[in-house]
């Protein structure tokens, strides 16, 4: 999702841009018709791919090749030291991979993922720099004026408050946790929804009640977002945490749990965290907040005014031209 949002702003500045990706994967028929597609299964064995890929980039004049997965990232470790192709890497994730050694620049977005790479990788050093994610102000931007498309879709009242959860289902993002601390939010808030978006499904010996919807995978996001009284972020380990910034810039509150990246976006008042794995505690938050229309709105105001502060795609853009340009040798 990241890639599929650079990858138009940097042609936007004047940069040719290349998307590498595998013919008809999701990013590829995302970005068709705004990027040109350089078709490539980042196969490291044998080297005939990173030859192929090599070959384009020097009749191309490609210079930085900057990647965002592991599969991709191993393979541009390879481009740099066969073909002298600049490599940055966008950790992206909490585990460190040993390729992280071999890139010209390493961004992490966020220190504690920063910081957990260069505690395991000794030597990282210079090499690695944090760079946060953005949100596009004209893409999520706060409800006023628009229809509740949110609890149109769930035909419920206007009055209904509605607890989204974002993102796709797995282990990781927790959202079988934020189903088990349910029960204890609907005896205080019985007429309270809980709303997960995207792709997957929840296991079956998890409670399932009409007060629980799943919504799977969206396009319309930033239509219904807006109009959550809270959007929460359950996860159990999270390096950034999109979904939360996201509500933020569109003023609703967030309650997430503190874990690394994520801690340090709600910091600062911008949002309300918990101890990750604690269903007790996020119950008893999510009543208290669904109680508190001035602590939600407060939070709310914070979020919206960090994300215009830290999280604006120009200064996101301005930060990672610069990394560009020292990759170059150009400052």
């Amino acid at each position: 999702m990241y890639a599929r949002r650079l990858a138009p702003l940097l042609a936007a500045r004047g940069h040719r841009v290349w998307l590498a990706a595998q013919e008809g994967s999701w990013i590829a028929k995302a970005t068709q018709g705004e990027i040109p597609l350089f078709p490539t299964n980042f196969s490291r064995w044998p080297l005939s791919e990173v030859d192929r890929v090599g070959a384009f980039c020097r009749q191309e004049g490609i210079q930085i090749f900057h990647s965002h997965l592991t599969r991709a990232s191993n393979f541009g470790a390879l481009l740099q030291m066969r073909h002298g192709v600049h490599s940055i890497a966008h950790l992206h994730a909490n585990h460190p991979q040993v390729h992280t050694w071999f890139h010209k620049r390493v961004l992490a977005v966020s220190k504690d993922t920063l910081r957990r790479h260069r505690y395991y990788l000794a030597g990282l050093g210079k090499k690695g720099a944090v760079l946060v994610n953005f949100v596009d102000p004209k893409q999520f931007y706060p409800s006023e004026g628009r229809v509740d498309r949110l609890r149109a879709l769930l035909q419920v009242s206007p009055a209904t408050p509605v607890v989204v959860v974002m993102g796709r289902i797995c282990s990781r993002k927790g959202q079988d946790l934020a189903v088990k601390a349910w029960p204890d939010v609907l005896r205080t808030h019985p007429e309270a929804r809980l709303v997960f978006i995207g792709e997957g499904s929840l296991p079956d010996n998890l409670l399932k009640t009409p007060s629980v919807s799943l919504l799977g995978h969206r396009d319309d996001v930033s239509d219904l977002l807006p109009h959550a009284t809270i959007c929460l972020v359950p996860s159990r380990d999270e390096p950034f945490g999109l979904a939360a910034i996201e509500a933020m810039a569109c003023r609703v509150p967030v309650i997430a749990s503190h874990v690394s990246g994520l801690a340090e976006i709600v910091a600062g008042g911008a949002g309300a965290s918990y101890p990750a794995g604690n269903t007790q505690a996020m119950s008893r938050i999510l009543s208290e907040l669904l109680s508190d229309t001035k602590a939600r709105a407060s939070f709310a105001a914070a979020g919206l005014q960090r994300t215009q502060n830290a999280y604006s795609p120009a200064a996101h853009l301005d930060e990672l031209e610069r990394h560009y340009a020292e990759v170059l040798g150009l400052r």
